[in-house]
């Protein structure tokens, strides 16, 4: 299809060439989502946020411009990192001490590096017991999410305040497996003839 909407820019349909073109528009979009990048920055006051870890986008896009979108560990060798890839926003002063999210105090660093100098600051086995509990809440993020019933109530066309009351019916059996769920969710909600092919549909 995209080969079809370049057909006059490029006539021929070379795939290399309409990646290139994808590409070129998708490399921003990265970037301002990641990095805050933008071609027309608007000065203002630096957002605040009860977040301690929270970086603003004015400070994510200028420490980025600096740091050149490049880890910026050296080693003892004097060899800077060359990863671009899997980098993360550092504290230089860790948070937990009272680092501020400053353009002067906030680094690139990649995933690997910024864990070695918190290893280094907390020690191994503190950082472990991090990572451990940092996996057991995305294991139960992931385990609610499924479960949850909103996303399915929703994709029936129920508004939101038929979705709240259909979640809160659920409330009183949350063992109850996702279809249970949502059966008991439908019942209380006592949806109109309209829907009720969709909902056997759903329910089955």
């Amino acid at each position: 299809y995209a080969q079809a909407l370049l057909g006059h820019a490029i006539p021929s349909g070379d795939v290399a060439a309409v990646l290139d073109r994808a590409l070129d528009a998708l490399i921003p979009q990265l970037e301002r989502g990641k990095f805050a990048a933008t071609t027309r920055p608007h000065p203002r006051p630096l957002r605040t946020s009860s977040d301690p870890r929270h970086i603003p986008a004015e400070v994510k896009r200028t420490v980025w411009q600096r740091d050149g979108g490049r880890c910026t560990f050296v080693g003892d060798s004097g060899q800077r990192c060359p990863a671009r890839a899997r980098l993360e926003f550092d504290h230089a002063v860790p948070v937990a001490r009272g680092g501020q999210a400053t353009v002067p105090c906030v680094r690139l660093r990649c995933r690997a590096h910024n864990q070695y100098a918190a290893e280094r600051t907390f020690g191994t086995a503190f950082m472990d017991h991090k990572r451990r509990e940092a996996k057991a809440r995305a294991a139960a993020a992931r385990q609610v999410e499924e479960r949850d019933v909103a996303p399915w109530l929703r994709q029936l066309g129920f508004r939101a305040d038929e979705v709240r009351r259909g979640v809160a019916a659920c409330e009183a059996i949350p063992e109850a497996s996702l279809e249970e769920r949502l059966r008991l969710a439908l019942r209380a909600l006592q949806p109109p003839h309209r829907r009720v092919e969709r909902i056997q549909v759903m329910a089955t």
